[in-house]
């Protein structure tokens, strides 16, 4: 009588725990192991090569590949380095591959955390500093006596160094004469007329004579009124200095 084999052994049976279930793990544990699958996902994406474009200042494209774990700040030392530019005087500007939008970044954080396509090397703008205005040079004047009317006189302070014609308004204004009808003469006694194109620096003058065609029947009259009242004035001098020394 023959005998019978033995049955095969029991396949091995799962721990305890193995046996349970995901959705019956606790809270902890799912946040353990989601943590360690961030932490894996942030690893492969930092150990990885990231390809990108840079787009130089003057607008030429290069094809470049760094490694993820190199910062922002770091890229921008090797480039400016690799192009022969200053990196205090460049920005990086970073674009999606998506959207292609301008990413945000601080200047630690990785390429590889990002996703990066095109890089443009831009050259920083220079703030302009506020100028100072340079201090107001005062203006360069004289006093310019003006006789007017046979006896009357007014000061007017004016620049030397500008033609008559531009000191005719103010001449106008203090003498109450009307820019239409004024004649500026060297003096009283001789007549002359000036030159409106010369300036008082140019005539050697410090005093001329304001003549009011409107005012005043004619040049001559005025001129030979003038004339006479100086000369009074000049006996009324004399007269006084010889009854000064006589005494």
């Amino acid at each position: 009588r023959r005998m019978k084999a033995r049955a095969p052994p029991p396949p091995n049976q799962p721990s305890p725990a193995s046996r349970i279930p995901s959705e019956c793990k606790s809270p902890a544990e799912t946040a353990v192991i989601s943590d360690q699958n961030l932490v894996s996902m942030k690893e492969n994406m930092i150990n990885r090569s990231v390809d990108f474009t840079v787009i130089l200042p003057s607008g030429v494209e290069q094809k470049s590949t760094v490694q993820g774990s190199k910062a922002v700040m770091d890229l921008l030392v090797d480039l400016c380095s690799q192009y022969r530019l200053n990196p205090s005087q460049h920005s990086l500007e970073l674009k999606s591959s998506g959207t292609q939008q301008p990413l945000s970044y601080k200047p630690n954080t990785l390429i590889g955390a990002l996703d990066v396509q095109t890089v443009l090397l831009k050259e920083k703008v220079p703030e302009e500093k506020t100028k100072r205005p340079l201090p107001r040079v005062p203006e360069k004047s004289v006093r310019l006596v003006v006789n007017y009317l046979k006896t009357q006189k007014a000061v007017v302070r004016v620049s030397p160094e500008v033609p008559l014609r531009s000191i005719i308004p103010a001449i106008c204004e203090k003498c109450e004469v009307s820019q239409e009808h004024i004649v500026l003469l060297r003096d009283g006694i001789t007549g002359e007329e000036l030159e409106l194109t010369k300036s008082l620096e140019e005539l050697g003058i410090k005093e001329l004579y304001a003549w009011d065609r409107k005012r005043e029947p004619s040049r001559k009259a005025s001129v030979s009124n003038d004339a006479i009242e100086k000369e009074k004035a000049r006996l009324l001098g004399l007269f006084k200095a010889d009854r000064r020394s006589s005494k």
